[in-house]
């Protein structure tokens, strides 16, 4: 057999271990925000639209304001944020969750308001690097988004989202693990390897 086709088989290979698995109906959403960075100055945002592929999952409210930011909001039909464990939460410091944990699943947590600030009784002085958040979109769709918080600029930055299509149907937070390009042509060298050796036995 040719080395390209061991080749082409180790590659396959390696994709099928190191990607992710997908979850039935979760795909990732569009804020007009992803990759960019929130911050004070951007008052009276109020809502920023949920998308998939073009189809409207409602909105998410996000608010700049003098203190920090605000994502979520307690009154209905503007999207609110998920907080794990909490009752009757109209807003607060964020709730950081874990890879695994579900968002919206029954009586173990409560929409409202996450505030991102420096500044006010509700801070948060710290930095936050790549946190993830849950949230219910006002189309009762429910998602989570990884973030990161500078408290000294008071900017957030949304890094990524994903979204449960159907509404009122618990999402759960999977951030898989992805080789390093290193690790991963490590590994594809090591495919080829055993291949040729495999080769050579067979030809001897």
């Amino acid at each position: 057999m040719p080395l390209a086709a061991y080749l082409t088989g180790a590659i396959g290979s390696t994709f099928l271990i190191s990607a992710p698995q997908a979850e039935a109906a979760v795909t990732a959403v569009t804020f007009d925000l992803i990759g960019s960075v929130l911050d004070t100055g951007d008052g009276g945002v109020y809502s920023r639209a949920v998308t998939d592929q073009g189809t409207s999952l409602g909105v998410l409210f996000l608010n700049g304001w003098y203190g920090g930011i605000e994502v979520g909001n307690p009154f209905v039909g503007m999207g609110r944020a998920y907080h794990q464990a909490q009752n009757n939460v109209y807003w607060g410091t964020p709730s950081f969750f874990a890879s695994g944990t579900v968002i919206g699943n029954g009586n173990n947590g409560a929409l409202g308001g996450s505030t991102f600030s420096s500044t006010s009784s509700l801070n948060l002085p710290t930095n936050e690097l790549n946190k993830n958040i849950g949230f219910k979109t006002s189309t009762d769709n429910f998602g989570w988004a990884n973030v990161s918080w500078d408290a000294t600029a008071k900017a957030l930055t949304f890094n990524s989202a994903f979204v449960e299509s159907v509404a009122n149907t618990p999402i759960t937070i999977s951030v898989a693990a992805v080789p390093e390009p290193s690790r991963a042509l490590l590994a594809l060298a090591g495919f080829g390897a055993v291949a040729l050796r495999r080769r050579r036995k067979q030809a001897a």
